[in-house]
């Protein structure tokens, strides 16, 4: 039974006005309780709401944070092998020694980044240029067809399957052409 139901049988038509002005009041008394408890329960739903957004937004802040600290945890054996590094090449004038030990700890640094799920984008010459990784420097005439690249001049990364960094590259606009439109 909704509330206009529930007026109507409340009024009786054999009551007296005055009565009937008092059997009026209830019901509109009763509707704005309800209608005050509808605001109330709004304005809970309004804080709920309010207090969950904060929370989720703290949540990813932490995330975020918590993120980062799990691959500088990883690197922090790199940099401490870094340093010994520096430390010894003070000390030492063995090149190869010093050559073995950067390649070990460039070998641990790879894998760490490959274990999280970073790779590195190759951009050989001769290959075709892709703008989805690559990042064209300059364009100059070379024995490479037009839209190739013509050399790499630094790596770019993925992480998975989203680009960290375009390979920047150096791409071809051809064969060279004389003055007398022979290719050279």
């Amino acid at each position: 039974m909704n509330t206009l139901d529930t007026m109507i049988d409340n009024t009786d038509v054999t009551e007296q006005p005055n009565n009937e002005e008092q059997v009026e009041l209830d019901p509109m008394e009763r509707l704005q309780h309800e209608v005050e408890q509808w605001k109330e329960q709004a304005a809970r739903r309004l804080a709920e709401m309010e207090n969950m957004r904060r929370r989720t937004e703290q949540e990813r802040r932490d995330m975020m944070l918590h993120a980062s600290e799990r691959i500088i945890t990883k690197m922090l054996p790199v940099l401490d092998d870094l340093h010994a590094a520096v430390e010894a090449a003070k000390n030492t004038s063995d090149a190869t020694a010093l050559r073995t030990g950067l390649d070990m700890i460039y070998a641990k640094a790879v894998r760490i980044f490959e274990e999280s799920g970073v790779s590195v984008i190759e951009a050989g010459p001769g290959e075709p240029f892709n703008v989805e990784i690559h990042e064209a420097l300059m364009h100059t005439p070379s024995e490479h067809p037009e839209g190739h690249v013509v050399q790499s001049v630094q790596r770019g990364y993925q992480l998975h399957e989203k680009v960290l960094r375009h390979a920047k590259v150096i791409t071809s606009a051809g064969a060279a052409t004389t003055d007398a439109g022979d290719t050279a």
